[in-house]
């Protein structure tokens, strides 16, 4: 009774003018959508026929005669007028029919989607989802969505897409990449390199297009773990197209716990709302993308042998700094739209918007703001503290409170030219114009003096492309990029795609080929940054890479393999001491990577490896081979409800000098004290898909002291001990 009253009340908010029906309410609950549709048209055939009848009925009433004894001998008609509450039925009963007819039609319109960027063999797909390019306002790549037990089984970002990182142990903490061809870099604010990672911006932020509503909830964490060391990670969405054209998404997410250790608390999160609109010939991104980091830092542990040699408690292990926080916050708030002019040369495919001479007008809008502030107490008489700053205390002996923002603004104008078709061999020619306006701050000892104050850059920049296609075969794109006057004048990058696609079997056999051409100027933080533990002045010259991919990809076997080679000249790094320093010499680094899933009966084999070398060690350490491996044996509990897999899940590196990290940076830094690395890090599980949902049980570093106690995740920063760890994800959709 109360189930029916809550949805009288829900039913009569949403619309007055429908009539409450119980027996129909009940009928939803019990019968299935497609008898719901059947018998929704029956209803309304039957409640039409009812009004029409009803009214005839009525009108007969009305013309009609009521004779009496006396009326008989005159046949004088007596008229029976309608009662007002009569009236208001008769009209109710013809509204409701009326629109029960048009519900009924409306729900059997099918949602197309009809917009020149998203391919038609995807404009029928119940979930459409990419990436997309804010110079052109084109897509860049279509992503797939995956909820399933393999997507989710490794939620760290760097997991997700490597085999592995340099990070402080603690989810949510600064992360870097082992794969150097995978390293995240933020354009303005160098500090949040180690942490984009986490989160998105406007290019690599999901865009959705869903033809029904879709929800994801998920947790993962060590929900076991004492209040003092666990962790909590956490992710929702929902998107929903309030149009075939219009889209909606919020996403949050949350990494972050207390730490292994004492003091290394981590908090990091995002916040983000996007949409877009697709249409015929307007399309439309925007969105807000909001980033926050609060940060304990200990500065490491004191003594490494505490971890290689004793089992002592990691809360009773000495690290080197006492109080130390960083906090980061970035937001970002961008706009980029375009619009298709038809261009009728010919009458021939006039009806086609997607064929002829088209001009694609556009136009993006981006502000965003960056801050970091880091403060620590160190007192005078704290020796290990100090001399993990090599004793630098240039503004203050004891404390230090160091703060650096950013703002941008920035806004282009370009235009992408279709000669003759969307798929023709030159299918787009493009070009454009930006300017981009940065204020940024860092302490000078002149505010001393004249107060704090901002400094202001701007750049004027070019850009120019073209692309195209011939058929599924063959799909190649070129893009310049010139900054004509400002702070970065000069720099320039040139960007090639080429991609062949053959057919020996369905999924075919895919090769793409990337060329990377660049020439910047260092970034305002390598150039001039005073703290109270570090300065510099740098009047570095401009850095120069070339870059070559290739990767090979065969989805019938689930088999990818890549190669990756860069020249670079004028390398800028952070040495031992945390210092940044330009490399004079070439520095080669080459990068080799598969990705090979097969099975055996009922046995999953999923490998990752990575191989790379590095001219100079000193300069860019990197670990020669690096692994993650994951066997299991998979079988059906119920069919169609659930499965369930049962395996390891392993990590493995071999040693190298990995980086350092420096808090007051907020850095990783070169080290020559100890290699670390050649100890497996292993993780038994559970894997299970019940239904739509995916859950999974990890027995982290179940064999933690095997052959030694050298998990460390960077110099002096360990990985997690043995702990249950928990995850579900789970989607809400229709079907």
């Amino acid at each position: 009774m109360h189930v029916l009253l809550h949805i009288r009340r829900e039913w009569q908010e949403s619309d007055p003018l429908m009539p409450f029906n119980p027996f129909f309410v009940c009928l939803h609950i019990i019968m299935g959508e497609q008898i719901i549709k059947t018998t929704t048209k029956i209803l309304s055939i039957a409640t039409f026929l009812a009004a029409v009848l009803s009214f005839n009925i009525l009108s007969a009433q009305e013309t009609g005669s009521i004779t009496t004894a006396d009326t008989i001998k005159k046949a004088t008609p007596v008229i029976v007028p309608l009662t007002k509450y009569q009236l208001r039925i008769r009209e109710k009963a013809q509204k409701d029919s009326l629109r029960y007819i048009r519900d009924s039609i409306k729900s059997e319109i099918p949602r197309i989607l009809e917009s020149y960027i998203i391919p038609d063999s995807l404009k029928y797909k119940k979930i459409i989802l990419w990436n997309y390019d804010s110079y052109l306002n084109r897509i860049t790549g279509m992503l797939k969505q995956d909820t399933t037990f393999n997507g989710n089984f490794h939620f760290l970002p760097f997991m997700k897409k490597d085999v592995g990182a340099t990070y402080l142990g603690v989810s949510g903490s600064a992360a870097q990449s082992f794969n150097y061809f995978l390293r995240d870099k933020s354009d303005f604010f160098t500090a949040f390199d180690p942490y984009i990672p986490y989160s998105y911006t406007k290019e690599s932020h999901p865009f959705y297009n869903v033809k029904t509503p879709h929800t994801e909830l998920a947790y993962r964490g060590t929900i076991l773990a004492e209040r003092a060391k666990e962790e909590t990670n956490i992710h929702f969405l929902t998107t929903q197209n309030i149009s075939p054209q219009f889209n909606f998404t919020v996403l949050y997410e949350r990494y972050g716990g207390k730490g292994i250790l004492n003091k290394e608390s981590t908090d990091n999160r995002t916040f983000s709302l996007t949409s877009n609109y697709l249409g015929k010939r307007y399309v439309a991104h925007a969105g807000y993308i909001f980033q926050s980091i609060k940060r304990e830092e200990n500065g490491g542990i004191f003594d490494d042998t505490m971890v290689l040699d004793t089992n002592v408690n990691p809360k009773a292990i000495d690290y080197r700094l006492n109080t130390a926080y960083n906090r980061l916050r970035r937001n970002s708030v961008f706009l980029t739209h375009s619009y298709g002019i038809p261009i009728h040369l010919s009458k021939k495919d006039t009806l086609n918007n997607n064929s002829g001479t088209v001009a694609y007008i556009g136009h993006s809008f981006e502000f965003a703001t960056y801050y970091r502030r880091y403060t620590d107490a160190i007192n005078l008489s704290d020796t290990e503290a100090r001399n993990f700053y090599n004793n630098r205390f240039f503004i203050n002996a004891i404390e230090s409170n160091d703060s650096t923002r950013l703002n941008l603004i920035e806004n282009r104008f370009f235009i992408r030219l279709q000669p003759w078709a969307i798929d023709g061999i030159i299918s787009k020619l493009d070009g454009g114009v930006g300017h981009q306006y940065v204020s940024y701050y860092t302490f000078r000892p002149d505010n001393y003096i004249g107060g704090m104050h901002n400094s202001i850059y701007n750049n004027v920049y070019a850009y120019f492309g073209a692309s195209g296609q011939f058929r599924k075969y063959l799909m190649w794109e070129g893009n310049g990029k010139l900054n004509l006057a400002g702070y970065n004048s000069g720099d320039f990058n040139v960007d090639a795609k080429v991609r062949l696609s053959v057919y020996p079997i369905k999924e075919g056999i895919h090769l793409t080929g990337k060329l990377k051409i660049a020439n910047t100027t260092t970034d305002l933080f390598n150039s001039y940054y005073y703290s109270n533990h570090f300065f510099w002045d740098n009047k570095f010259g401009k850095t120069t890479e070339t870059r070559v991919e290739a990767l090979l990809d065969i989805p019938k076997f689930k088999l990818q393999a890549f190669f990756g080679y860069s020249l670079l000249n004028n390398y800028i790094y952070y040495n031992n001491l945390g210092d940044a320093t330009q490399n004079g010499n070439l520095l080669n680094v080459m990068s080799a990577s598969a990705k090979f899933d097969f099975r055996l009966w009922k046995f999953h084999f999923f490998n990752r490896v990575l191989f790379q070398l590095t001219s100079d060690q000193e300069v860019m350490p990197l670990p020669l081979l690096s692994a993650n491996l994951r066997y299991f044996f998979q079988f059906v509990v119920v069919k169609n409800v659930m499965t369930l897999q049962l395996g390891v899940d392993v990590l493995y590196h071999t040693k190298y000098f990995a980086p350092s990290y420096n808090p007051a940076l907020g850095q990783f830094h070169t080290q020559n004290e100890r290699k670390i690395g050649a100890v497996p890090y292993i993780d038994p599980f559970i894997n299970i898909q019940w239904k739509q949902a995916s859950i999974f049980i990890k027995y982290m570093n179940a064999a933690q002291g095997w052959p030694t106690g050298d998990y460390f995740s960077a110099n002096h920063y360990i990985r997690p001990m043995r702990a249950i760890q928990f995850g579900l994800n789970w989607p809400f959709y229709i079907k």
